[in-house]
């Protein structure tokens, strides 16, 4: 409960702690979501590092507007996240995406409805696609499924393994420690500080339920 501040509104609210996600929470999680599914990762990483700045001085924020977190899962699969918010650059013309890399190539994959493999040590463009931006009606089918009982195009844990990463990487990035997570507990090991920031105290009436 605060005053009304124009600076913590609008376009602004992400960058604050108390309301956001920063940079990671608010446009990150849609790319964390893509790579995720990419790799074929089914669970929580295992161990979680981050590293962060802020350079860009204007305004007024809470999180750091450039990012880079390492997530390390249990079969030795590694997903690297990568945020530069403050950056007017757009690499291959789009301003975000996932690069996806194999051994005969690799591919840059991207939410704006485009792909492209580029193939070998020369790069030399291989196939590609223009399409839409994903699902198109995505609240429809929530709605359709809400009715029926069926699962919907991204279920519930499909949404609670991608909107974990950013949180992870939000709370390596404040204590500055790596973190060291058990998927099944969902809990970080050996660091109550680090623990303690999985959740946090919530304002009566909109607190968490005493079961969920």
């Amino acid at each position: 409960m605060r005053p009304f501040n124009r600076h913590r509104f609008h376009g602004y609210w992400p960058w604050m702690r108390e309301y956001g996600n920063g940079d990671i929470g608010n446009d990150g999680t849609h790319d964390l979501d893509m790579a995720r599914f990419g790799l074929g990762v089914t669970t929580h990483p295992v161990r979680i590092t981050a590293h962060g700045s802020r350079i860009e001085l204007k305004g007024e924020r809470e999180y750091p507007d450039n990012m880079m977190v390492a997530y390390h899962y249990a079969e030795g699969k590694v997903l690297l996240y990568e945020d530069r918010g403050w950056s007017p650059y757009h690499p291959y013309g789009y301003d975000s995406g996932n690069a996806f890399y194999g051994t005969e190539g690799w591919m840059l994959f991207t939410r704006r409805g485009f792909f492209q493999v580029y193939l070998g040590a020369q790069e030399e463009p291989g196939p590609s696609l223009k399409g839409d931006t994903g699902h198109p009606n995505h609240r429809i089918n929530f709605v359709e499924c809400v009715r029926s009982r069926q699962q919907p195009a991204a279920g519930a844990e499909v949404a609670h393994l991608s909107c974990a990463l950013p949180h992870l990487g939000e709370i390596s990035y404040r204590v500055g420690r790596v973190l060291h997570f058990d998927p099944a507990s969902e809990q970080i090991l050996s660091d109550p500080e680090a623990n303690a920031m999985l959740t946090k105290p919530y304002r009566e009436p909109w607190a968490l339920p005493k079961i969920v």
